[in-house]
């Protein structure tokens, strides 16, 4: 059982170490994104350690006999402690946190030496990567060996599971709430690994076996621990989820915006932003789709500024009659009348002839209100959503009498 369920476990932490890995740049100094990281690291080693090829491995590299079982037991108490700094961080202040931190990273250490010292007093005997506590129950070094680790790992992980409900419960963020109530949920089902673990101690004592509770205990271990690394996940995949869905929407707004842009730098190129006197170094930058989304809209801008001394008041009230005739009003409206207002703009700067200085205008959504940057660009593609793909001319209005 354990050689079938560590590979996947050995998986689900692996692929949650590389989703961490992406944030890295963006989280540095963040005591609990480390310790999070770390969590899924040592679960990694932990299960790869206890693998039986890895297990035989490691036993001819390092010269010492079962010196995986220190070593992933070992690491398994790192992660519990890790997992606490990482509640203590998101739920104390940093000053307040720091300190505690310190403490429970001290504990952890604690009981890893504990373990180390209690291993070396066991006796010496052939490799054992699949029935090891059962061959060593009945030995009085490895019962307090044991009794040290069930300890550490049972209080470890009721405390994690009460302290992710508590958090749970005052989190504002919804894949927070939801993530840490998976991890309580796997914090409790690894106590069936606990339960079997000391009923191990127990019937040491009196010379009875465990052996048919060996498959369950794996089973608790080992789902218990998926579902902690997957509750752990949900609020990085999350985000996650949510910084690819803006940027996907950057680049369709990047390209929606393409043909508003064409229908100016077509007449008036001047506006295109020059990037030729910047330094070599930050050219990469400037590939980034932020910064070509926001250079676009800038151009944009300017080319209606470029634009608005060729504006008709004629041109905007035939196109507003017109759109009204469609059912267009509000927003919608004033995006069609600009839209028209800028083709027929452009072909008459295009023909070198202005309007009547008492027939200009503004543009039909001056006063619409934009208090960010998206609500401006929203505003840009509403524009754009009433241009065709590629404008080759302003269409014909009819002039209306003032």
């Amino acid at each position: 059982m354990k050689d079938l369920l560590h590979p996947i476990s050995l998986t689900v932490a692996a692929l949650g170490f590389l989703c961490l890995l992406r944030d890295i740049p963006t989280r540095r100094r963040d005591p609990a994104f480390d310790a999070l990281a770390a969590v899924f690291l040592l679960s990694g080693f932990s299960f790869l350690f206890s693998i039986t090829p890895m297990w035989n491995y490691l036993d001819r590299v390092l010269g010492t006999v079962n010196i995986s079982v220190p070593l992933s037991q070992g690491c398994v108490v790192a992660l519990l402690a890790c997992q606490q700094v990482v509640l203590t961080y998101w739920g104390s202040p940093p000053e307040a946190a720091r300190p505690r931190s310190h403490r429970w990273l001290g504990a952890g250490c604690a009981v890893i030496v504990g373990l180390l010292v209690l291993f070396a007093l066991l006796t010496p005997s052939a490799p054992h990567p699949i029935d090891f506590t059962l061959y060593y129950a009945h030995d009085g070094w490895y019962a307090a060996y044991l009794t040290l680790y069930v300890t550490a790992y049972t209080i470890g992980e009721v405390l994690l599971a009460r302290a992710c409900l508590r958090l749970a419960r005052l989190s504002a963020r919804g894949s927070v709430r939801f993530g840490l109530r998976i991890v309580a949920l796997g914090a409790t089902v690894t106590l069936g690994y606990s339960a079997v673990r000391i009923g191990n101690v127990i019937a040491g004592f009196f010379d009875t076996s465990l052996a048919p509770w060996e498959g369950f205990a794996w089973t608790c271990g080992d789902v218990g621990a998926m579902l902690t690394l997957i509750g752990w996940l949900v609020p990085t995949i999350s985000d996650q989820g949510q910084t690819v869905g803006y940027r996907i929407k950057q680049y369709r707004s990047y390209y929606r915006l393409r043909p508003l842009w064409l229908a100016f730098y077509s007449e008036a190129p001047e506006i295109e932003l020059p990037i030729d006197r910047v330094a070599p170094a930050q050219r990469r930058r400037f590939r980034r789709i932020s910064i070509r989304l926001y250079r676009r809209a800038v151009e944009i801008r300017d080319g209606r500024f470029v634009i608005r001394q060729y504006l008709d008041a004629s041109v905007r009230e035939a196109s507003e009659a017109r759109h009204r005739a469609h059912g267009l009003h509000g927003q919608e409206l004033s995006a069609a009348v600009t839209a028209d207002q800028i083709l027929a703009g452009i072909a008459t700067r295009a023909a070198g002839t202005r309007p009547d200085p008492a027939q200009l205008t503004e543009f039909a959504d001056a006063e619409r209100q934009t208090t960010g940057p998206l609500d401006d660009l929203d505003a840009l593609l509403d524009v754009a959503r009433h241009l065709p793909r590629q404008p080759a001319r302003a269409p014909h209005f009819e002039r209306v009498s003032a």
